[in-house]
């Protein structure tokens, strides 16, 4: 006896969204590892930048003898404050520590339109000044391109200053950048420091770090091209924080020394969870963690103070 076919079983409303709640819950589950082996990605091609970066500058060691200094105008010329004839006076170059490495940086092209006779921040400068260098930008910045300073836009009469992701740590304090005080790290405004300069050794020394400043981080100019370990702190402090300036904001409040400086929300700090990548002066590159101790994190950014392997 012949049957009729039976009717195909389609799904409940029931059915539907349970499946659809489970899809939800395995996205759920795979999104958070997904971004996670993203961000390590980034992080990863953030230290890579660092260590050509580092390569860069040993190379001009090699050339030159001593590391660049993080600005070739002299201290109170350029650290925050712009005095003569203003920004663009000729007589004060203010050319940073990632402007003089151009030729060993594979960047001729953009070394070779720069006049550095003439101040970073002046009109002849202003095509490089407004490229944006990969290797100076952390691939998890999600920050401005270009400093939306006043101390640019108005003060300069640009708005095209592009920014970098990686500074010079030049002292243990803001003391040691504003004149007040010696510094004592490796790269500062008019630095002159060697390898035999740093007792500390070379692979307990740091070098650089990332910031994600977005104003004060215009990568051609040496004005903020170095920052300390510590934030600037109150007049009753002696101008130096209590604290670790990894990630600390803001960093460094302009008009606390009486001159108009510019404004840092941010000096050695990153967009990766928990801490930013160092460049050490012997090339590598480490990962500290925003939670470093003010000790340890003050002797590693000296090149010359004589702390022992139990403080580090």
């Amino acid at each position: 006896m012949h049957r009729p076919p039976r009717p195909l079983h389609g799904f409940t409303l029931v059915e539907l969204l349970v499946v659809i709640a489970i899809i939800g819950v395995l996205i759920g589950l795979l999104l958070p590892a997904v971004q996670s082996a993203r961000e390590s990605g980034r992080r990863n091609a953030c230290a890579n930048n660092l260590k050509q970066i580092g390569l860069a500058i040993h190379n001009y060691v090699s050339a030159r003898n001593k590391f660049p200094p993080s600005s070739n105008s002299p201290m109170r010329k350029g650290v925050w404050d712009y005095p003569g004839t203003g920004p663009t006076d000729p007589n004060i170059l203010l050319h940073s520590f990632a402007s003089l490495i151009l030729p060993f940086a594979e960047a001729n092209e953009v070394f070779s339109s720069i006049d550095y006779t003439r101040s970073a921040l002046d009109t002849a400068n202003r095509s490089a000044a407004a490229r944006i260098l990969p290797i100076y930008r952390c691939p998890s910045y999600t920050g401005n391109a270009y400093s939306k300073s006043s101390r640019y836009v108005t003060d300069v009469g640009f708005d095209r200053f592009a920014i970098r992701n990686y500074v010079a740590l030049g002292s243990k304090s803001v003391l040691g950048l504003s004149g007040f005080a010696l510094p004592d790290g490796v790269m500062y405004p008019q630095s002159n420091t060697a390898f035999q300069h740093i007792t500390d050794g070379a692979s307990k020394t740091l070098l650089l770090a990332e910031t994600r400043e977005q104003d004060a981080a215009v990568w051609i100019d040496g004005s903020s091209a170095a920052v300390t370990a510590r934030p600037l702190g109150t007049m009753a402090e002696g101008y130096v924080a209590n604290a670790v300036a990894l990630n600390y904001t803001p960093f460094y409040t302009a008009g606390q020394f009486g001159i108009p400086d510019i404004q840092q929300d941010y000096g050695p700090s990153s967009q990766h969870s928990g801490g930013a990548n160092h460049l050490l002066c012997d090339g590598a590159v480490s990962f500290l963690s925003e939670r470093i101790g003010i000790a340890v994190y003050d002797a590693l950014a000296t090149r010359n103070g004589g702390e022992t392997d139990s403080n580090q």
